[in-house]
C-alpha cells in the first residue's frame, strides 16, 4: 500500500499558520516528512504525528519551503509559503523571464517530493506578472486528502 487516504478533522485558521489536522498516524504507516496530495496535486506535507492523527504543513504556511521546477525549460526555484493563499517562488535565476500560464512542480531535489507531482501555475496580477504561485488544490477546501506512503531516496534522484 503506497498511500493512505485521510479525512481532515481540524484546520487551524490562524493567517499565517496553515496546517491542518488528519485523521491518520503512526498506526497507518504515516511518518514526518512525508507528502501529502489532492488528486495528485501536492498540497503539504507531514510535520508531527501521533497514534492515530498527524499534522500537516500546507505549502501556504510561512514555514514551508520546497524545491520546484518550472515546465517551461526546467528552471529551479523555491517555493516559499506567504501565509496567502498564494505561495511564492524565490530564488529563481536572475535573467528570468515570467510566462503566464507556466506548471509548477515539485523538484525532488530535496528527497521528500515525488519529482513532477503538480502544484500550481504562475499567474497575472492586474497585468503584471508576479510571483505568485495559484495552488491547483484551494488549501481552504479540504476535507479529504491522501498522504503518500513512500518516501524517496536521495540516492535515487
Amino acid at each position: 500500500k503506497h498511500m493512505v487516504l485521510a479525512k481532515v478533522l481540524v484546520d487551524r485558521d490562524s493567517p499565517f499558520l496553515k496546517s491542518i489536522i488528519i485523521n491518520k498516524g503512526t498506526k497507518s504507516g504515516v511518518k514526518k516528512g512525508m507528502p501529502v496530495t489532492k488528486e495528485n496535486y501536492l498540497i503539504g506535507r507531514i510535520v508531527d504525528t501521533n497514534f492515530l492523527s498527524s499534522r500537516v504543513l500546507l505549502l501556504t504556511d510561512l514555514n514551508s519551503r520546497i524545491p520546484v521546477s518550472l515546465s517551461e525549460n526546467s528552471t529551479q526555484a523555491i517555493l516559499t509559503g506567504s501565509g496567502t493563499k498564494n505561495p511564492k517562488l524565490e530564488y529563481l535565476p536572475e535573467d528570468y523571464e515570467f510566462a503566464t500560464e507556466v506548471n509548477v512542480f515539485a523538484s525532488g531535489k530535496d528527497g521528500i517530493f515525488i519529482p513532477g507531482t503538480p502544484i500550481g501555475r504562475t499567474t497575472l496580477n492586474t497585468g503584471k506578472y508576479t510571483n505568485e504561485i495559484k495552488l491547483f488544490v484551494d488549501p481552504n477546501q479540504l476535507s479529504f486528502v491522501t498522504v503518500q506512503l513512500l518516501r524517496i531516496n536521495k540516492e535515487n534522484n
